[in-house]
C-alpha cells in the first residue's frame, strides 16, 4: 500500500511538468522558440517542418508564427495581424537556385493580375538574394501599417510595404503549389 501511495504522489508531482510545453522545439537539429514577438505582439508557433528538395536533400527548416494558431491556409492568409515566416537553412543555396525558387513560388501560387500589380515589389524582393549558407536564418516579419521586413541573419535587407505583397509572399508556402505539400501541412500544424 505504501509503495502505491508513493507512486501516486510521484505521478501527481510529475504530471504538471509533463503537461508543460517546453519553450522551444527542435527540428532537424535547429531550435525554434514556441513564441516570438513581432510588432509588439506575441505570436505562437503555428507549425514547422523541413523543406526537402528531390525527396532527401534537406534545404531549410521553415516555421510559421501567427497571433492565433490555425490549421487552415485560408484563415492564415486572411489574417491581418503580424506574423513571421522563418527559414533556417540546413545547406547552402546558390543565387540561381534561390532566384528560380522565388520566381516559381510567386508564379505558381498567385494569379497573373496579382503578379502584374506587384511586379515591382516581386522583382525588388528577388533581387535581394545572392546566396545563403548553412546556418543562415531568414526572417520574413509582417507588421500591419509597416509591411514585410526581410532579415538575413538579423540584418535588415529590405522592407516591402502593404498587405498585398505579404499575402502573395505567404502564398508561396500556403498556396495550391507550395515548395512541398508536407512542409505546407507542417506549417499549418497538421502532422
Amino acid at each position: 500500500m505504501r509503495r502505491y501511495l508513493v507512486i501516486l504522489l510521484f505521478a501527481a508531482l510529475l504530471a504538471p511538468a509533463l503537461r508543460a510545453s517546453p519553450a522551444t522545439i527542435t527540428i532537424a537539429s535547429r531550435t525554434l522558440p514556441r513564441t516570438v514577438t513581432v510588432g509588439g505582439r506575441t505570436l505562437a508557433l503555428n507549425g514547422a517542418g523541413v523543406r526537402y528538395y528531390a525527396i532527401f536533400f534537406r534545404v531549410y527548416v521553415g516555421a510559421l508564427y501567427l497571433p492565433t494558431p490555425t490549421h487552415s491556409a485560408h484563415v492564415a492568409l486572411a489574417e491581418h495581424g503580424p506574423d513571421r515566416i522563418v527559414m533556417d537553412f540546413l545547406r547552402g543555396v546558390g543565387h540561381g537556385s534561390l532566384v528560380s525558387a522565388w520566381k516559381s513560388g510567386f508564379r505558381r501560387n498567385n494569379p497573373p493580375n496579382v503578379r502584374r500589380a506587384l511586379a515591382p515589389e516581386i522583382h525588388r524582393f528577388i533581387a535581394l538574394w545572392t546566396r545563403v549558407h548553412n546556418h543562415d536564418v531568414v526572417l520574413l516579419d509582417y507588421v500591419p501599417g509597416k509591411g514585410t521586413t526581410v532579415r538575413l541573419d538579423s540584418k535588415n535587407i529590405g522592407v516591402f510595404p502593404g498587405h498585398r505583397f505579404h499575402e502573395a509572399l505567404l502564398r508561396i508556402w500556403l498556396g495550391s503549389h507550395p515548395p512541398t505539400h508536407s512542409l505546407k501541412h507542417r506549417l499549418l500544424g497538421r502532422h
